[in-house]
């Protein structure tokens, strides 16, 4: 089987080769064993990449670990946390009923990421005093001032930026390395939709814990894991490809065979359970249209000629 997982992985590398897209970096994982591991030049396993958006999941595991430690419910009320941004009126009805699920989900009352409105402002300030365009609960919109929020939220509550959080709760504290860090905004709040700087072997080996947990971990913080990877919300109106369309959980994709986290430009990391496979892409595809596309086809099509790639059950 390990000989069947090498020689996709080294198919992959090849066909993407061939493609001519800027891939950086592609690591494959499969039961706890580093199999595959090739950087294209001038790129190394020394250099921090930006990971944009898989910072979200990142603050994901980090409200799981506060939802175990008793700090929060899922369905608490995000306003209810930042009373300083309270206006004299109060706020909103519709950003008072907002739950931390509903950010979670990418259902919050905003129709666009609301610090890009004004950035002159404070970033956090402007999730709870940009007017809603609708009642959250109601439909999958990407908002990345969603996780931004979240990442204030956990930063409030444990004195902690995301990336310390993570290192104290998961036992193995080198899931990270010490060169990761968060980029913050002007305001000196961690960019907790985007802001990820980590080396990919860091995403490789938070991976694998990642995986692990979803299928062996007991309790309730891994029972939120596998809520968090699993469907909760449609995505066929919003994706442009096919694992685009597969669903949403709480900042984590499904994608076809497993589920992923996700960030433009062409960073992934892709969990095929059934596989017990983990894979981390990076790469520079923001000015290649459909570049995105043509690497999660040939990856999935590689893959799924010789291996199960069906996902586990995650409920």
């Amino acid at each position: 089987m390990l000989n069947k997982y090498n020689i996709a992985m080294t198919n992959i590398w090849e066909y993407l080769k061939t493609k001519e897209i800027p891939i950086h970096s592609l690591l494959a994982d499969y039961s706890g064993t580093i199999i595959f591991e090739k950087y294209q030049e001038p790129y190394s396993s020394k250099e921090l990449h930006r990971m944009f958006s898989i910072t979200k999941s990142l603050c994901s595991v980090a409200i799981g670990y506060l939802l175990e430690d008793g700090r929060i419910s899922l369905d608490d009320k995000i306003s209810d946390y930042f009373i300083e941004y309270r206006p004299s009126e109060g706020f909103h009805p519709w950003i008072e009923n907002m739950t931390i699920r509903d950010m979670l989900k990418m259902e919050t009352c905003h129709s666009c990421t609301t610090y890009k409105i004004n950035k002159e402002t404070d970033w956090v300030s402007s999730f709870f005093l940009v007017p809603p365009t609708h009642r959250s609960g109601q439909i999958f919109l990407y908002d990345t001032s969603a996780s931004h929020t979240l990442a204030a939220l956990i930063n409030k509550l444990t004195g902690k930026g995301i990336l310390e959080y993570l290192k104290e709760k998961i036992s193995d504290n080198h899931i990270f390395s010490d060169k990761a860090y968060i980029i913050k905004d002007p305001f000196n709040s961690e960019m907790g939709g985007s802001g990820l700087m980590a080396l990919p072997s860091d995403l490789l080996h938070f991976g694998r814990f990642c995986m692990n947990t979803v299928k062996k971990g007991k309790g309730i913080f891994a029972d939120y894991l596998r809520e968090a990877v699993s469907f909760q919300v449609p995505t066929v109106h919003a994706g442009t490809m096919p694992d685009e369309q597969q669903g949403y959980g709480y900042h984590f994709w499904s994608v076809r065979g497993g589920f992923a986290m996700y960030g433009m430009g062409g960073q992934y990391v892709l969990f095929y359970p059934n596989a017990d496979l983990v894979i981390v892409i990076t790469s520079d595809t923001q000015r290649l249209s459909g570049a995105n596309r043509i690497i999660l086809d040939i990856i999935y099509d590689t893959l799924s000629t010789s291996i199960p790639l069906k996902p586990i059950s995650t409920k």
